[in-house]
């Protein structure tokens, strides 16, 4: 009599896929109105699975945020280490936020408009997490280097980042039906022409 063999499924790939479907639900349906039986049903991994890996769903999305800023921190610092000018780090963000619209929409939609504070009391908004710090550094170091116009560093971190994120808001909206690489030369200009020193 032949012997059936046993579907086995890495443990690390149900996570990972509960983490991915579970990120996409919120982001599309909001945190309050996603159960763990949804995610169920979506990610086809079972309930029990799913409560040996996370304790509950605060546990759950608490570990998307988590991951999902780390995973756009690493990215970002690998893309600063490939430039040496204070524009060449700015314009690698820009270029990053772009990339990531176009390939993963979603990651940068849970980025942008996910209201981690109402499941997540001790989260920091977005605009403080170390990516955005990394960023107003990179500024405040071209402020005192001359290459950026004497300023709160806040206010030249909006007025760069404020090009930047409108376009992607309006990519994500579908106002903007081009590919944001496409439109990037006019966009890095702008932001650059928004805060450098005359």
């Amino acid at each position: 009599m032949p012997r059936t063999k046993k579907r086995h499924i890495d443990p690390e790939e149900k996570t990972r896929r509960v983490l991915r479907v579970a990120r996409d639900l919120f982001v599309e349906k909001g945190y309050h109105n996603v159960t763990i039986p949804t995610i169920v049903k979506a990610s086809g991994v079972s309930t029990g699975a799913i409560y040996s890996y996370f304790t509950n769903k605060e546990t759950l999305a608490r570990r998307i945020h988590e991951n999902t800023m780390q995973d756009f921190q690493t990215m970002l610092q690998e893309r600063f280490e490939e430039e040496s000018t204070i524009r060449g780090k700015l314009e690698a963000f820009s270029i990053l936020c772009f990339d990531i619209t176009e390939s993963d929409p979603v990651m940068m939609e849970y980025m942008l408009y996910m209201k981690h504070s109402e499941f997540m009391s001790d989260t920091v908004p977005i605009c403080f997490t170390e990516p955005f710090k990394m960023v107003r550094q990179i500024i405040s170091e071209g402020i005192e280097a001359g290459e950026i116009r004497s300023q709160d560093v806040y206010v030249a971190a909006i007025s760069y980042t404020g090009v930047i994120i409108r376009a992607i808001e309006l990519k994500l909206l579908c106002v903007v039906s081009t590919d944001l690489h496409d439109l990037a030369p006019d966009l890095l200009q702008n932001a650059w022409s928004a805060i450098k020193s005359t």
